[in-house]
C-alpha cells in the first residue's frame, strides 16, 4: 500500500512539473526583466550593449540541466534576422560560465510573425539604458557613428605601429650594414 501511495506521489510530481514547465517557456521579457538577466549574465549585458537592445527578448526553460541553468535568454534583432540564445552553466556547483548558447538565422517568416511581438526594450525616462554615449540612448545611426569612430581610432594605432616598425626595421638594416662592412674589413686585414 505505502508503495503505491508513493507511486501516485511520483507520478503527480512529474505531472505537476511537467505542467508547469511550458508556462516559463517562451516568456517575453520587458525593458527592467532583460536588465535583471544582463546583470547576471555579462556575456548578454557585453553583447547588448555592443549591438544594442533587441526588437523582442524572451525567456526559455532549459530541460537539459546540468550544467545548465533552468533557462536561457533569448534575442531576436529582426532587422538582422538574426536569434541568438545566452544561458548560464555550472561549475561545482556555481553558475560562473556565461556564453552564447546558439546564435542562428531568422527568416522572413520568422520576422514577421516576431515583429507583431516586437515592443520597446528602452528603459522609462529616467532608467539607466545599456547602449548610451554621452548619457542618452544610441539609436542605430548613433551606433554605426560610433562603431566608425572606433574603427579609425584601431586604423590610426595600427598606422603608428606600421610606422614604428619600419624605422625599426630600417635601423635593424642599418646594423646588419655597418656590420657586413665591419666584417669585410676584417676579413681584408687578415
Amino acid at each position: 500500500m505505502r508503495r503505491g501511495v508513493a507511486v501516485w506521489m511520483g507520478c503527480a510530481l512529474l505531472l505537476c512539473g511537467a505542467a508547469t514547465a511550458p508556462a516559463r517557456d517562451g516568456q517575453d521579457l520587458t525593458g527592467e526583466e532583460l536588465r535583471v538577466e544582463m546583470d547576471r549574465n555579462v556575456t548578454l549585458k557585453n553583447y547588448v550593449r555592443r549591438n544594442g537592445l533587441p526588437d523582442v527578448a524572451e525567456s526559455n526553460f532549459l530541460a537539459d540541466r546540468p550544467p545548465w541553468e533552468d533557462h536561457e535568454v533569448t534575442l531576436y534583432y529582426l532587422e538582422r534576422h538574426l536569434e541568438i540564445g545566452f544561458a548560464r552553466a555550472s561549475i561545482l556547483g556555481r553558475p560562473d560560465i556565461d556564453l552564447i548558447r546558439y546564435e542562428r538565422p531568422l527568416t522572413d517568416e520568422q520576422v514577421a510573425v516576431l515583429g507583431r511581438r516586437a515592443h520597446s526594450l528602452a528603459a522609462p525616462a529616467g532608467r539607466h539604458h545599456m547602449a548610451m554615449a554621452d548619457g542618452h540612448p544610441m539609436g542605430p545611426a548613433e551606433r554605426a557613428e560610433h562603431a566608425a569612430g572606433r574603427a579609425e581610432e584601431a586604423a590610426n594605432r595600427v598606422e603608428a605601429a606600421a610606422t614604428a616598425a619600419e624605422r625599426a626595421a630600417e635601423r635593424t638594416e642599418a646594423i646588419v650594414a655597418k656590420m657586413e662592412t665591419m666584417s669585410a674589413s676584417a676579413s681584408r686585414k687578415k
